[in-house]
């Protein structure tokens, strides 16, 4: 049980540190853009791993973190259509 949730922190790791560094190299300066690609990576990673995680804290930040990345691209959606 304990080598799924550390294989998920590892996976998660991985892909946040380069998803953050690529951008990095690009020049994005964009925070939204670096928050919306690590919440990805967390439900990627969650997906693929799936860790027997099931307190309320983590169903908490589950929705919380949805929540957020539906408000970031809601706002891009909207700087897009408006602009």
């Amino acid at each position: 049980m304990e080598d799924r949730v550390y294989l998920f922190l590892l996976v998660y790791t991985i892909l946040s540190a380069t998803s953050n560094i690529v951008l990095s190299l690009l020049g994005e300066s964009r925070v939204d853009l670096y928050l919306s690609l690590n919440i990805l990576a967390y439900y990627f990673s969650y997906a693929i791993i799936h860790p027997p995680i099931a307190s309320k804290r983590a169903v908490l930040l589950n929705i919380l973190l949805f929540m957020l990345f539906t408000a970031i691209v809601a706002y891009r959606v909207y700087e897009v259509l408006s602009g």
